[in-house]
């Protein structure tokens, strides 16, 4: 039987593969970098850059206690987890919105990911990253269900998001009833079935 903490390291690894492929397929196919399908692109492959980082610092540096390494890595973990904000709001901008409220919506996201980014180096709890990537995710899933009728929504990015949504519920909750799965091995199983979804909304986002 493995261990909450091998549990968790070991969810990290499979659901940072998953949406490292996903984002660089999606990445590969987008027309443009700068199209809504290629900021969504980046960022996914950020998500699983800082699940990446979460699966090393759990699985190789926590179980050392709390050292000046394990600490470096979760900070690099959360700091991967506020870019994946910024270029969620990216994506919602140029999918939804003119070229005018691009340039704002820009300006918002760079000044919201210096000041979490400041955050997360001077604190150490991981509610302060989904405080900050929770406005952009709930932006973007009241657009896309508003945008089913046009055509800019989808309910593959809706289902994603729901479920992400869910994920942070079970992760603040503290949800533990999965033995060996804690709060954080439930919350990268539900962000696996998440990042399905995400991946196949994606694919229908502008320039995708």
């Amino acid at each position: 039987m493995k261990t909450p903490l091998q549990a968790t390291a070991i969810t990290n690894f499979i659901w940072a593969g998953e949406a490292l492929a996903a984002g660089g397929y999606l990445l590969a196919s987008a027309g443009l970098v700068s199209s809504a399908a290629g900021w969504w692109a980046l960022a996914m492959l950020s998500m699983g850059i800082s699940s990446l980082v979460g699966g090393i610092s759990h699985g190789f540096y926590e179980p050392e206690g709390r050292t000046p390494a394990r600490r470096a890595m979760d900070k690099a973990k959360d700091l991967s987890a506020c870019v994946v904000a910024f270029f969620v709001l990216l994506a919602t901008a140029k999918q939804f919105f003119g070229p005018r409220a691009q340039l704002i919506v820009l300006l918002i996201a760079l000044v919201q990911l210096g000041a979490f980014a400041a955050t997360v180096i001077l604190l150490d709890n991981f509610l302060v990253v989904i405080i900050d990537y929770a406005p952009a995710v709930l932006l973007l899933l009241v657009l896309s269900i508003l945008g089913l009728h046009e055509g800019t929504g989808s309910w593959q990015m809706i289902a994603g998001l729901a479920l992400s949504v869910a994920a942070s519920l079970i992760q603040a909750l503290g949800v533990d009833r999965f033995s060996p799965l804690d709060r954080n091995g439930l919350y990268h199983v539900v962000l696996m079935a998440a990042t399905v979804f995400l991946f196949l909304g994606g694919l229908r986002l502008s320039g995708g």
